[in-house]
């Protein structure tokens, strides 16, 4: 996945697997539900200033935010 879609995609799937829509986290952070949206959607970036916020309401760490975990599922039999 190309980097750029990596932090929408984390925040999406945060959002989703915890039943919550965008207007409330949107409304806890500090920003417009349309401007959220556009963070998920990957039309604007995150601003490191909401962070802090965004950590917090979802209770997860930066990298939970900013990486794939998808390495942790390599198939071993594929090594050389």
């Amino acid at each position: 996945m190309p980097v750029n879609k990596i932090v929408p995609t984390n925040l999406k799937q945060l959002r989703e697997e915890r039943g919550i829509q965008q207007k409330f986290v949107a409304e806890y952070i500090g920003v417009s539900a349309n401007y959220y949206c556009q963070i998920e959607n990957g039309r604007r970036s995150l601003p490191t200033k909401y962070l802090p916020k965004i950590r917090e309401f979802f209770g997860v760490t930066l990298d939970e935010i900013f990486f794939e975990y998808e390495i942790a599922n390599c198939d071993s039999s594929k090594t050389a």
